[in-house]
Formats: structure tokens, C-alpha cells, sequence
């Protein structure tokens, strides 16, 4: 059996080749997608790879020609039977090349229906922890970068030990998470803060823990401004959090209005100003946020993310929000038992978190984002068993 590695950029093109080379009746092995080049495997570019395999078809030796002459004449067929079995064997031919085409199509198919990223085995030692790290939302390229840690850094026997491998894996996760960002009340002047983000990610509650913890807990003189006019109940709530802690609240309809709501509240530390969600597959939504912020130009512009979104999803919003945003808060991180998307993101980005929430209590269930309490987070309590 005469078995080859083909890659190419697309399942087409390589399969492309393995025709070509091998013919229709090659066997696909193995298929899988790699990214070639980058940082840590992130940023390559994408390649499919086929490993395939032909069966060597035993040379027959052809037979001694008889010295007979009778056997060594040539047969001629009459003309009209030539042409019809030509036909047959044209047909039969094609027939069974469109056989071994389908199925070298469906081995393909059941075998890229698993393929998405590059896969990795691990030692029996580290399997549980690929697999723990995986279940928590990690992707398979940062799963491998922190894996491969551990081989470098630690001995083989020492794989064994759940604590030794926990604080390698942690310490690779807080290197990862080591952007930070915390909000300073201004000195001469306001500081002003934005909170923005897609709908339902809990931008109202987030800015009223805000607002509290720096009016209450470290006596900073603080307003709040809501331009999420949409929702009267973003709105309601925002005023009953002011009026609980004694803040004043402006309801602003125009980025005029901001303006104007900025200069009434000038003598105040820190100004929150709550933007109502957008989509951001809406186009028209997002420059109406730019204009807000165009007229406001925040210090802090805070994109707010819940952490139960789904990493895919997570993407595509901090791409969409990527060129407003200086910092990020991560919310609803009670909620999910896969916060290894956070992890996913942090990858990608040098932007600094800020804030993490964890639950609906005010003032309470908020804290600085800190690299140990990420790694927290990620992780998860639980050391996986074999």
C-alpha cells in the first residue's frame, strides 16, 4: 500500500490532488484541518490535510509469445462489435469510477464532520485535563498552548500530580489574563465612563454596582446619565439605583443632550453614562452609539460582554465594538459553567478588563478584574478525576 500526505487550502482543492495522484479507487485515512504559521497556533492560515493510501495492484508478467503462428495472428473483430463493446467497457468503467469517487466522498464527509480545529493526543496523564479544559470553553488551540506548558515545564512523572499541573495551567492563564484596567475618579475634572454593548448583557445593572461602590463605598462624588431611551425599564431602574444611593440621574434623548447633561454635572469625579444595547449586525444602531460617544468622548469606554454568550458570538461583538472600546467588563459569570470563552477572547486582544459581575446584587456582586480571579474563573473549582 502506497500511502500519501496531500494539503491544500480548501477540501476541494486537496482532494484535487489526491485524484490526480492517486486515482479514484485511493483510500482517505485520516482528514483534519491545521492552521500552518501564526502566534500559539492563533492567526495561520487555514489548511486541510488528506492522508490517503492506493493498494499497489502485482505486476503480471505477460506470457511468451507461441512460436504458433496461428496464435500470434491478430483477431479482427467485425467493425459493428468492436464499437458496441468499446461502449460497454467505456460505460463500465465510468460507472465504477463515479462508485469509487462516492465512496471516497462519504469516507471524507463522516471524517471532516469531526474536524474543526487541530486535535491533539495527549498522555493518559494530561488527557483528563485536555478534556477539563475543553468542557470550560477553552478552544483547542489555547487547550494545546497550556498543555504544552506543562510538558516543557514539568517533568513526566510529575503529570500525575493534580496540584503541580493546576498551578503550571493557572499561572499560563493569569500570564494570558495579565491585561488589567481599573477605573480613577478624576482630579480637575470628570472622569467619564461609557458603558456599550449588545442587548441583555446587564449594562444597567453593571453601571448602577458602578455608581454605588464609588459614591458609597469610596465617597466619590458621582452622577449618571442614561441615553437608553428605548426602554423605559432600563431607564426606571436606572433612576431607582440614583435615588437609593443618592446620585442624580439625566435622561438624555440626543447627543445634544448629552453634551449638555456633561457640562450640568461638571463638578462631579465620575459621570456613568448607561448607552442602550445594540446589535451588532445593525448598522444603523451602531452610528447612532458613535454619535453619543463622538459628543460625550469618554476616558473609559467599557464594552460589556456576558460571559454566557457563546465564544463564536463573543467574536463577532468584540469585533463589531473593537474600534470604540478601550476597556471590558464581563458579566453573568454565575451563570455559566464554560467561562473559558473569556479565556478565548483574551487571546486575541490587548485590551484590559476592568470589571467582573456575578450575580444581580447591588453593590455587591461586582470585583476588579484581577489575573488570579480570571484564572478563577476559567478554570473552575473542580479538579478533573481520570
Amino acid at each position: 500500500m502506497r500511502v500519501r500526505r496531500f494539503v491544500g487550502e480548501n477540501v476541494s482543492e486537496t482532494m484535487g490532488k489526491v485524484k490526480r495522484e492517486l486515482g479514484s479507487e485511493a483510500i482517505i485515512l485520516q482528514t483534519r484541518e491545521f492552521r500552518d504559521g501564526g502566534f500559539f497556533g492563533l492567526f495561520g492560515n487555514k489548511k486541510v490535510e488528506i492522508t490517503a493510501a492506493i493498494e499497489e495492484k502485482p505486476v503480471i508478467p505477460q506470457e511468451t509469445s507461441s512460436p504458433n503462428y496461428e496464435n500470434n495472428v491478430e483477431r479482427v473483430k467485425p467493425p459493428i462489435a468492436s464499437h458496441v463493446s468499446g461502449l460497454k467497457d467505456q460505460s463500465e468503467g465510468l460507472q465504477m469510477e463515479i462508485k469509487s469517487m462516492r465512496l471516497l466522498l462519504e469516507q471524507m464527509n463522516k471524517q471532516m464532520a469531526g474536524v474543526g480545529e487541530e486535535k491533539s493526543v495527549w498522555p493518559p496523564a494530561l488527557e483528563k485535563w485536555a478534556v477539563h479544559l475543553q468542557n470550560r470553553g477553552i478552544c483547542e488551540n489555547l487547550v494545546n498552548r497550556l498543555l504544552s506548558h506543562v510538558q516543557q515545564t514539568l517533568s513526566p512523572e510529575k503529570w500525575l500530580d493534580d496540584s503541580q499541573v493546576y498551578t503550571r495551567i493557572e499561572a499560563n492563564i493569569r500570564q494570558i489574563c495579565g491585561q488589567i484596567g481599573l477605573i480613577q475618579p478624576g482630579l480637575d475634572k470628570p472622569r467619564i465612563v461609557a458603558l456599550i454593548g449588545p442587548t441583555g448583557v446587564g449594562k444597567t445593572t453593571t453601571i448602577g454596582k458602578l455608581a454605588a461602590g464609588f459614591s458609597i463605598v469610596d465617597k466619590r462624588k458621582v452622577a449618571l446619565i442614561t441615553a437608553d431611551t428605548y426602554r423605559v425599564a432600563a431607564v426606571e431602574q436606572l433612576k431607582t439605583f440614583g435615588e437609593i444611593i443618592g446620585v442624580p440621574v439625566e435622561v438624555v434623548m440626543t447627543p445634544t443632550g448629552l453634551s449638555e447633561a456633561l457640562l450640568l454635572h461638571a463638578d462631579k469625579e465620575l459621570i456613568f453614562i448607561d448607552t442602550a444595547g445594540r446589535s451588532p449586525h445593525h448598522d444603523v444602531h451602531m452610528h447612532e452609539l458613535r454619535a453619543f460617544l463622538d459628543k460625550a468622548q469618554p476616558d473609559f469606554t467599557m464594552l460589556v460582554m456576558s460571559a454566557t454568550t457563546q465564544s463564536a458570538d463573543q467574536q463577532q461583538i468584540y469585533k463589531r465594538f473593537e474600534d470604540l472600546t478601550t476597556h471590558l467588563i464581563f458579566t453573568k459569570l454565575d451563570e455559566t459553567g464554560s467561562a473559558g470563552s473569556i479565556l478565548n477572547l483574551l487571546g486575541q486582544t490587548t485590551l484590559p478588563i476592568a470589571y467582573l459581575t456575578n450575580g444581580q446584587n447591588v453593590p455587591d456582586d461586582i470585583e476588579a478584574a484581577t489575573p488570579y480571579r480570571l484564572a478563577h474563573y476559567v478554570m473552575g473549582d473542580e479538579i478533573p478525576h481520570a
